[in-house]
């Protein structure tokens, strides 16, 4: 019974330091090292004529596409506790190592998924054969910078009030651009720095009352949370302003070695990023 409580533990702190999780497309696999993700684009209608057959002409079944993901090598949280010290302890030693454990294993996890985000919104071309011009109606549909913000240090040099004002205006610029190109409004989320996070809740408009009612459903300063800017629900991450990465041994995904020393944060569709997972979270 103590080792099934310390799994739940493991799993516990791993789901609730999981910023990014059930955010993303996420499936779950029995054996095997990779697993394809359905890439359908846009579909398009069009005037039907009586007596002449539907043969699915409209749209070529070869716009359908793929995006295989292969599963990383295995991530462990490892650490050793003497049974001596677990004796003179008069607290429950396994308990603390199990949460922080979980924690090293959740951090780990949102890492990767923040650089797939931010690698696909620099990415210019769809998985082939989206890109190759058969499928027009899903031209321009990739992801995007919003540079709004300017240069750092002239970003840095405006108050907090300031530059929540400016990441609102981001934050509306960048639901535009997806409303344009027929993004679902739906599963979109919107992840920030806490410097930044809590800027946008300083701004003049997020929890401003004359804007979002008196009753504060979209948070306050004692709170310090901000619900939604456009929409979009908002969360706080310490892993949206990443160094440059490089990839180490285990690491199955190339488009991990970016660089996010200068993002702010990241908005995105539930389907921007799928994730395999092999394993769940446990103890051993």
């Amino acid at each position: 019974l103590e080792q099934i409580r310390h799994e739940e533990e493991v799993l516990d702190a791993f789901e609730r330091f999981c910023v990014f999780k059930g955010k993303t497309r996420e499936r779950n696999i029995r054996g095997g090292k990779s697993c394809a993700f359905p890439i359908s684009g846009r579909m398009k209608a069009a005037y039907h004529q009586p007596g002449t057959e539907i043969t699915g002409g409209t749209n070529d079944p070869g716009d359908l596409n793929e995006r295989v993901i292969t599963v990383d090598s295995l991530m462990v949280a490892d650490t050793a506790v003497a049974e001596v010290d677990e004796l003179m302890n008069y607290w429950d030693a396994r308990a603390v190592y199990t949460t922080e454990l979980g924690r090293a294993l959740a951090y780990e996890w949102d890492k990767r998924v923040a650089r797939m985000i931010f690698a696909g919104s620099n990415n210019t071309t769809y998985p082939e054969p989206l890109d190759t011009g058969t499928n027009p109606q899903n031209a321009g549909r990739i992801g995007f910078q919003d540079s709004s913000l300017g240069a750092d240090a002239t970003y840095l040099a405006k108050s907090r009030t300031d530059r929540g004002n400016a990441l609102v205006d981001a934050i509306f610029n960048c639901k535009v651009a997806m409303e344009e190109k027929d993004v679902p409004t739906d599963d979109l989320y919107g992840v920030f720095t806490p410097e930044d996070y809590y800027c946008i809740t300083m701004s003049d408009k997020a929890i401003n009352t004359d804007f979002n009612g008196y009753s504060a459903p979209n948070g306050t300063i004692a709170e310090g949370r901000t619900l939604y800017v456009a929409g979009i629900p908002l969360y706080s991450s310490n892993h949206i302003d990443q160094a440059a990465y490089t990839n180490v041994g285990g690491d199955m995904n190339a488009n991990y070695a970016v660089d996010m020393s200068k993002c702010k944060g990241l908005i995105f569709h539930r389907d921007a990023v799928g994730v395999l997972t092999l394993l769940s979270p446990s103890l051993q």
